[in-house]
């Protein structure tokens, strides 16, 4: 796959939780997953407690458009570069040897990747259709992106949310590396802004929906135990 948010969390889905399941929001108390899920129902976050976008016409939209616009007149084309290759890059192109299942992500974790997969892709189409907020480029005919035109609804960012939860789940496989992971997150997340296929406020409600979204994987037993047995797997 081409996705990056698909190749992204197809490899690194696999590399963490099992250990540090986060066992304080494991209570009775709250829900898993039906069983008509993988890990995570999309459909719980239709209704979701989340923030919208600005408002049409607000001073948060103008402050929004104008985040964009700066970055539009100050990046170089090393600036337009990078932000294509970060939102276009596979998880091997991010990590290489260093990744924690070494040269390859095992096969046998495949209905793992593709299930985690499923499951973001969904849920994501779920909050850009609840928001229907269109593209920074599609509002405003002064911004030019330097990256690749996205028909679908901008908010909340897609690479940004799908970065967030790849570090996060990295990270509470090898925390020791957790500044690594969210550092090039933040870049890919950032990027989606420098090269104007974004606004600043999409960045921010992707991160928020990453987190939002790996907190509820948590609640997946069937994940925890598919994670424990990739535990096995990790080149130490």
């Amino acid at each position: 796959m081409k996705n990056l948010r698909k190749n992204l969390l197809l490899a690194a889905a696999a590399l963490s939780l099992g250990a540090c399941a986060h066992t304080a929001m494991m209570t009775s108390e709250r829900q898993a997953a039906p069983a008509s899920a993988h890990y995570v129902d999309p459909a719980w976050f239709a209704d979701s407690d989340f923030p919208p976008p600005p408002a049409p016409d607000s001073m948060e939209q103008a402050a929004d458009v104008a985040g964009v616009l700066a970055w539009q007149n100050k990046r170089t084309e090393e600036d337009c570069a990078r932000a294509r290759r970060t939102a276009d890059e596979e998880y091997y192109d991010y990590w290489g040897s260093t990744s924690p299942f070494g040269a390859a992500v095992p096969a046998e974790f495949s209905d793992l990747f593709s299930g985690l997969a499923g499951d973001f892709e969904a849920a994501l189409e779920v909050m850009k259709d609840r928001f229907r907020r269109p593209r920074p480029f599609v509002t405003y005919e002064e911004v030019t992106p330097c990256v690749k035109k996205k028909s679908s609804y901008s908010y909340p960012s897609g690479h940004a949310s799908a970065s967030r939860v790849t570090a996060e789940v990295l990270s509470d496989l090898v925390p020791e590396r957790s500044d690594e992971f969210f550092a090039k997150a933040d870049e890919i997340a950032q990027d989606r802004v420098v090269g104007g296929a974004h606004y600043p406020a999409d960045v921010e409600a992707g991160k928020k929906f990453g987190d939002l979204f790996h907190e509820r994987l948590l609640l997946s037993e069937k994940y925890r135990a598919d994670l424990e047995k990739a535990k096995a797997l990790l080149k130490r």
